[in-house]
């Protein structure tokens, strides 16, 4: 069936999943960044135990570009109630698929300067490090001796 001939409206039993999985999304994103602020302010005031998960930082400011990708889809389909890749042109993809790139590339600087900070600051002050590597993360969490 061609794009063309294809009924490109949605239904509001589809819009109400759609907002579920926006709101679920956006709450895990702002988790990550709630727990990478968490790990910092621990750091900057020299907590006795530091938890900090590098692909946290990571996920927290990549998946931004994500969610505001997905709240201005909400807001088409909202305004249009059709599929939101047929009512952006190519100019709003194009910018749209730049803005998740930038963020990814963000997300990439801001976990690095956050891994060398704490582990920078947190050494020099005497912690030990305990690193725990898993398949899709690395857990470090430093003490105080």
């Amino acid at each position: 069936m061609h794009s063309e001939n294809y009924n490109h409206e949605i239904t509001t039993r589809k819009k109400i999943k759609f907002l579920f999985a926006v709101l679920f999304l956006s709450a895990l994103c702002f988790w990550f960044l709630y727990s990478w602020g968490g790990s910092i302010y621990a750091t900057y005031m020299l907590e006795d135990s530091i938890k900090f998960s590098i692909g946290g930082t990571f996920a927290g400011f990549s998946s931004i570009g994500v969610v505001v990708w997905l709240w201005l889809a909400m807001f088409i389909i909202i305004k249009t109630n059709k599929v939101a890749a047929h009512s952006w042109t190519d100019t709003q993809k194009e910018q749209h698929n730049k803005m998740l790139i930038l963020c990814c590339v963000f997300a990439v600087i801001i976990s690095a300067i956050s891994y060398f900070y704490i582990d920078n600051r947190l050494m020099n002050h005497g912690y030990s490090v305990t690193t725990k590597v898993t398949n899709v993360n690395i857990y470090k969490t430093y003490t105080k001796e």
